[in-house]
C-alpha cells in the first residue's frame, strides 16, 4: 500500500471515531453549532479519505472508448 491510501484510510477511521452524539442526538437546540461543526468535519474526512484512496489506485493503460 502506498502513503495516500494509508492516509485516506486513516481519515475514514478518524471520521467514524468523531463523536456523533453532538450532531445526531442533541438536536433539540435550534442553534446546534457544535453538531454542525462535527457533521461537517465528518463529511470532509469522508470525502478526503475517498479522494486519497481513489487517487492512489493504479492508473489503467486503456483509453476507455
Amino acid at each position: 500500500m502506498n502513503t495516500k491510501k494509508l492516509i485516506g484510510m486513516a481519515c475514514w477511521l478518524l471520521a467514524f471515531l468523531l463523536p456523533a452524539r453532538y450532531s445526531l442526538v442533541e438536536s433539540e437546540q435550534a442553534s446546534n453549532l457544535g453538531g454542525l461543526v462535527w457533521f461537517l468535519a465528518f463529511l470532509f474526512l469522508m470525502f478526503l479519505g475517498f479522494w486519497l484512496v481513489e487517487s492512489s489506485a493504479a492508473k489503467r493503460a486503456d483509453h476507455g472508448h
